[in-house]
């Protein structure tokens, strides 16, 4: 039963991330930063710590590219990475972490 109600949760989280596309943060960003606190909220309540995590480091990555450009660059590369925190069955902090660190390491910063 608990395989069934994670298959369910997954497939909940994946539709949501289908439904935000990187590109309505730049066409939309009030609605882009709506449906991110969306998915944030969800994850939160399934208990998906790396997916909430990501969400909340997107967010505050984007504050600062919506004023200089590469918002949508780094909205892809969060949005992948959020995708990838749903085909591990659990994850654990330090996965967590590493797949943090190569957001960054990607996008060009610090891990």
């Amino acid at each position: 039963m608990n395989h069934d109600k994670n298959l369910f949760v997954q497939t909940e989280m994946l539709n949501l991330l289908d439904d935000l596309p990187a590109e309505l943060v730049g066409q939309h960003p009030l609605q882009f930063l709506m449906h991110l606190d969306h998915v944030r909220q969800k994850a939160t309540q399934h208990g998906l710590s790396a997916l909430r995590d990501l969400s909340c480091i997107l967010e505050a990555a984007l504050q600062p590219a919506l004023q200089s450009g590469g918002a949508m660059t780094i909205a892809r590369s969060y949005l992948e990475a959020m995708r990838a925190t749903l085909d591990c069955d659990e994850m654990n902090p330090a996965m967590t972490e590493a797949l943090m660190a190569n957001v960054a390491l990607r996008l060009g910063g610090q891990p």
